[in-house]
């Protein structure tokens, strides 16, 4: 059974007005009633996710010959750090007064975002209405470690120690008759500040509306631990930790900003093909000027101003066991520190496919 804490979801709502955000406040059903405003902000106050005896199904992903395909989440859980996957939960306050999730219709040339050089720079194009929705900022100063004992990670996050969490989740995929694939995820230390995604639309090369936005996908963890098998009816209750250990990859102190869309040049392009199938596509920056010099400063201000996507693991370890949540692991086979930073997509098209 999924269980929720009755304050989980308690919302501190504002108006944001332009108005410092400290002025926000509970506001009454009749004090709703009259607000007039662009958005609004919310804190995600003592929230607790416990659902280690619930388990979701997701049906109607067929195959090409018609057979559902089902997928199965177990072992759902969301609190604050030092949880132990989830074994043993506590309240977590997500996001605070002074940097709450924001909820608001902005105009294009209104939105910032902040470079990985700490500069704020416009992306979304002028004179559009953009929705959009933001995690708790990052910040240029004041702000706090990303990941707690990391200086690699930056310091300009404004959510706090005790805005960290635990997530963790389990995906039972039944690729097969009788055979069941599974995948585990655990954060520990979780946070993404500078999150965003914006959504607008836009008439498109062939002249069709279509919907377009651009996202930032930040993800701060202490530890992130990755836990496969292939086996059909795979059970990770009854095993030792060697045995868990022996088929898990670890990453202690690990960062992605992954940034998906400049909308300047660059949106991302959200749309159905005629089959169907979901598409994500970035075209390149400079496919709509029609001369080479409209095409050179769409590149010059692509390359000095689009967000850029880093991945960064400062430990990457394939099998092996933790001494703490925290360790890195011992045994198993260690490839150090991985990393890519500033890489920009000049094009990418995503799509879905009938599985087979």
């Amino acid at each position: 059974m999924l269980t929720m804490d009755a304050r989980a979801l308690y919302l501190l709502l504002g108006v944001l007005l332009g108005a410092s955000v400290q002025a926000m406040e509970p506001l009454s059903d009749a004090e709703m009633s009259d607000v007039q405003g662009a958005g609004l902000g919310f804190v995600l106050d003592q929230v607790l996710l416990d659902g280690s005896g619930a388990q979701i199904v997701i049906n109607d992903i067929t195959d090409r010959q018609g057979r559902n395909v089902p997928i199965s989440l177990k072992n759902l859980y969301l609190g604050a750090a030092g949880s132990n996957k989830g074994s043993n939960l506590n309240p977590v306050i997500i996001g605070s007064l002074d940097h709450p999730f924001e909820l608001e219709l902005a105009k294009g040339e209104e939105l910032r975002t902040l470079r990985d050089d700490g500069q704020w720079v416009q992306t979304t194009p002028s004179n559009i209405t953009v929705l959009s929705f933001k995690f708790p900022e990052r910040l240029t100063s004041g702000g706090s470690p990303c990941i707690a004992s990391y200086a690699g990670a930056g310091s300009n996050c404004s959510s706090g120690a005790s805005g960290r969490a635990d997530l963790g989740m389990r995906f039972d995929f039944q690729v097969a008759a009788g055979r069941t694939e599974m995948l585990a995820l655990d954060f520990h230390q979780l946070v993404m500040d500078g999150s965003y995604l914006r959504l607008w639309g836009d008439r498109g090369q062939n002249g069709n509306g279509e919907l377009v936005g651009e996202a930032r996908i930040n993800i701060f963890a202490k530890t992130l631990e990755v836990m496969s098998c292939a086996q059909a009816n795979c059970n990770t209750t009854g095993e030792t930790a060697a045995q868990r250990g022996a088929r898990t990859l670890y990453i202690t102190n690990g960062y992605a900003n992954i940034a998906l869309g400049y909308g300047k040049s660059q949106p991302l392009r959200l749309r159905s093909s005629a089959d169907g199938q979901f598409v994500m596509e970035l075209q390149n920056p400079t496919s709509g000027a029609p001369t080479a010099a409209q095409r050179q400063a769409l590149a010059s201000d692509f390359y000095a101003n689009a967000p850029r996507t880093n991945l960064v693991f400062e430990n990457l370890t394939v099998g092996g066991t933790r001494s703490s949540p925290t360790a890195v692991p011992t045994g198993g086979y260690n490839f150090g520190r991985s990393e890519i930073s500033g890489l920009s997509f000049n094009y990418l098209k995503v799509s879905s496919y009938d599985l087979r």
